[in-house]
């Protein structure tokens, strides 16, 4: 998802100490496309891409904090070094664990701005309380699924403490992930829908939950061939390719570990049928070569929504647009990553407990590391030899040997890594925008008074009603530049968004017979205004807030109510709506900077 992903690109500083930032994904969107593999592949530490900002005068090199890999020259010696981490989301955590894992005689830690609660950043839970109710209604702040299993297993397998007599290190530690099948419902506009993410390896699943997979798989396959012949046999070749990028895209090119073995298949796919399949092509241009329906274009692109590109052909733009904001078909290895049956790394998982349960089992394995944490710990400026920060109502210094900034990189270049800055305990609020933003996203957390069955866990929300309709519906990120307040209303126009039931999956997300959803919506980036940097943070959030007033927010609501109720048993569903949580890229500005 474009405004929650936790990639942990790097950006290495020659500021003393050295310096290396993270986080390409924040309030503004994302900024590179190496977010495609969002949070699991940070959480596991295990690879860092290097993308350089202007901060940096010397070449690109590349490092890694991994349990098999050499460790930078900072720590060949062996008197102990001093590493500050500054900012406990899930890329903190994981490169917490690994460095203190692997170097004991390091001193490792975390400065957090929020309390311990919200340890994990993005990657966090808050629960709504009602009156009346019979228990709390539990909503994500941030993702709300997780993939690639294994590389959370595998950070806790490299970096757990405890014993375990049955069951994995993550489980001990708390962490219980279990798969989400149907991996997504996918509904249109006029109330066509289809599920998919159907798994071969169905160990774990009761007998009925096999049944009730089949049914859906069969009325799957019908539906694809309703609209189009062949549909479904088409849907399964195109998986296969986009297992192909997967297989050779993720060891190669995301984990730079080079695997020969995979390149045969990935040439195949690119070069057949005369290079139909081009991974640099716009996406839409593979998937109009592969399909006729534009709700099978649909249902093959929708990941796209995740990393704030458009599948869609710009010809406006150099090379119809994969250098801004088009996405090349390459991605459609996250459709392989979340949807092929039989792909040993693919499946959508639902933590047990909500996402606060990951931060708060990777706050653990960091503790049991020797990681030390100061929360409420507001860091205004990084140089100097360590970190400065104010915690309370005190002005405090952290020296360090390395410093780690995971927070968001405009935000971090502008505000924290400022070498005239006039005074280092001042905090202060501002982004670099010379990036080339995507969108951001307006989150609807509402408790529902009754259960809404008709949800899967995980809804996508489309309109391709005919070619146009689907491309208007990805205007939004084409036309990211324009402030919320000017975008035209979203009634009656064609759009995507997302929505998220968690009880589907786990039903301690709210009381019985009742709902907990979170609604996504694509909306404008926050717009910067240069003029008000000097004010106070507090002055600087509440003009920030004003870019998304209530009569946006109030069309948004409006427009995606309207579209829910072509499921059957969400007619009226504003009616059942009993509490309403907002958030903004004015929110997730505020609370992560």
């Amino acid at each position: 998802r474009a405004s929650t992903t936790l990639s942990s690109s790097v950006v290495v500083s020659t500021h003393l100490p050295p310096t290396i930032t993270m986080d390409l994904c924040g309030p503004h969107g994302c900024r590179c496309r190496s977010a495609i593999l969002a949070f699991a592949l940070s959480a596991s530490g295990a690879f860092s891409f290097v993308q350089f900002s202007r901060l940096s005068p010397r070449s690109p090199t590349r490092s890694r904090i991994d349990g098999s890999s050499q460790l930078p020259p900072l720590f060949s010696t062996p008197e102990s070094q001093k590493v500050c981490i500054v900012g406990a989301g899930v890329g903190g955590l994981a490169t917490a664990s690994r460095i203190a894992s692997a170097m004991p005689n390091a001193t490792v830690t975390i400065l957090e701005k929020n309390d311990r609660d919200l340890a994990g950043g993005r990657m966090g839970s808050f629960d709504a309380f009602v009156d009346g109710a019979s228990g709390s209604y539990r909503h994500e702040r941030g993702p709300s699924l997780l993939l690639l299993r294994d590389e959370y297993e595998k950070l806790f397998e490299d970096c757990g403490k405890r014993t375990t007599p049955e069951g994995t290190q993550a489980k001990s530690y708390g962490l219980d992930m279990k798969q989400c099948v149907p991996a997504y419902q996918v509904v249109f506009d006029d109330g066509d829908r289809v599920s998919v993410g159907f798994p071969r390896n169905t160990s774990g699943l009761t007998a009925n939950d096999i049944e009730q997979m089949q049914v859906l798989e069969q009325e799957s396959m019908d539906r694809m061939n309703e609209w189009e012949p062949n549909g479904h046999k088409k849907w399964v070749e195109y998986l296969d390719t986009c297992a192909a990028y997967l297989d050779c895209g993720l060891p190669n090119f995301i984990e730079e570990k080079l695997e020969l073995t995979s390149f045969p298949a990935f040439i195949w796919e690119a070069m057949r049928e005369k290079g139909k399949r081009w991974p640099l092509k716009p996406h839409s241009s593979v998937l109009s070569e592969i399909f006729e329906s534009p709700k099978m274009v649909a249902l093959a692109s929708f990941q796209d929504l995740y990393v704030g590109l458009e599948p869609y052909l710009n010809q406006k733009q150099p090379l119809g647009g994969i250098l801004r904001k088009t996405a090349p078909a390459v991605f459609g290895l996250l459709s392989a990553i979340e949807l092929h049956p039989t792909n040993r790394r693919a499946g959508v998982f639902a933590p047990l407990g909500g996402f606060r349960q990951v931060a708060k089992s990777m706050v653990e394995l960091c503790a049991d590391n020797g990681v030390e944490f100061v929360f409420n710990a507001t860091v205004t400026n990084i140089g100097g030899g360590g970190v400065h920060f104010r915690h309370g109502s005190s002005n405090m210094f952290r020296n360090a040997d390395l410093v780690i900034c995971n927070a968001d990189i405009p935000y971090a270049s502008e505000s924290l890594i400022n070498e005239h800055k006039d005074d280092v305990y001042r905090e202060t609020y501002d982004w670099d925008d010379s990036f080339d933003f995507s969108s951001g996203v307006v989150a609807f957390h509402w408790s529902i008074s009754k259960s809404l069955r008709a949800l899967a866990t995980h809804n996508v929300f489309m309109s391709a009603n005919n070619t146009e309709d689907a491309i208007g519906s990805w205007s939004v990120l084409r036309e990211g530049s324009r402030s919320a307040s000017e975008a035209t209303t979203l009634i009656d126009q064609p759009f995507n968004f997302y929505v998220h039931r968690a009880s589907a999956t786990d039903r301690s997300a709210c009381p019985s017979g009742c709902d907990a959803i979170m609604v996504l919506v694509p909306c404008p980036a926050l717009e910067r205004n240069k003029d008000i940097a000097s004010l106070s943070r507090e002055d600087v959030m509440s003009t920030y807030a004003g870019q998304f007033d209530s009569n946006v927010l109030d069309d948004y609501r409006k427009a995606v109510i309207k579209r829910l109720s072509v499921l059957e048993g969400l007619e009226g569903l504003g009616d059942y709506i009993i509490d309403e949580v907002v958030d903004t890229p004015a929110t997730y500005a505020s609370h992560y900077n």
